[in-house]
């Protein structure tokens, strides 16, 4: 279990500590080469604060394990957290071989799977809220706002990997998943086409359009899932026929 904040000398004035990444609900800053801060929001900003308390009972209740990102402290400033690297950015700037996609794909299921066991649904499960840990391993990030025993999610998936009409649940969360495994082994998000020739509000409308008309980049081969342990299990299924090389699942 974290224990209660501590004293922090934090300061986004600092020129030590570098902005990375600016979120809805509040920025990330880089201490060093293996830690960052999430800044705690003001009480005043009810939305924000709410979400991120979430977040630290989320990383309480998850605990140690290797496909979370290891929670440091909690000071008066923010989480501390282990830094990775962004999935995302990773997939877009380097060629990756299959057999670390793969690697990627299953890590991220084992991932998802634990978090489900903990009755928390992520709610904004996609490769941006996964990172790299030191080793080159999948971690999942950014709790804010996720569901915890049976309450409804604060926040919900990236346009390109919503369902339409659902609120986030087991089911959104595999279907989110599967758009997750889509640009691991593409490189892009579905439909990224449309990203570069409409606006916002009207991609998500079109998106939602084709989600509800079953219009999807193709799925032939995909069957379909009720939980993550049966989503984990097909991946390491495929690792194995592919490359006749067992990837152990961890619990």
């Amino acid at each position: 279990m974290v224990g209660p904040p501590v004293e922090s000398n934090f300061s986004a004035r600092n020129p030590q500590y570098s902005l990375i990444a600016v979120g809805t609900i509040s920025p990330v800053y880089a201490i060093n080469s293996d830690s960052v801060i999430k800044r705690r929001p003001r009480p005043t900003d009810n939305f924000a604060y709410q979400a991120y308390n979430i977040e630290v009972r989320a990383y309480e209740r998850l605990g140690n394990h290797p496909r979370i990102a290891s929670i440091r402290e909690i000071t008066e400033d923010g989480i501390v957290l282990e830094r990775g690297e962004c999935l995302r950015k990773k997939i877009q700037e380097s060629q990756t071989a299959m057999q670390t996609r793969l690697r990627w794909a299953l890590e991220a299921a084992e991932g998802l799977r634990y978090i489900h066991t903990k009755n928390i649904i992520h709610a904004d499960v996609g490769c941006h809220n996964l990172v790299l840990d030191q080793a080159g391993r999948i971690q999942f990030i950014d709790f804010s706002g996720s569901g915890i025993d049976g309450e409804v999610a604060m926040v919900c998936y990236e346009w390109c990997s919503y369902r339409p009409g659902s609120d986030p649940d087991i089911k959104t969360e595999i279907f989110a998943f599967g758009s997750t495994l889509f640009e691991i082994e593409t490189g892009e998000k579905p439909y990224h086409e449309l990203e570069k020739t409409l606006s916002a509000g009207r991609l998500i409308k079109r998106v939602e359009h084709l989600f509800t008309i079953g219009e999807y980049p193709s799925v032939d081969t995909l069957g379909d899932y009720s939980s993550m342990d049966e989503v984990a299990r097909d991946i390491n299924a495929c690792c194995q026929g592919l490359h006749d090389t067992s990837f152990v699942q961890e619990e």
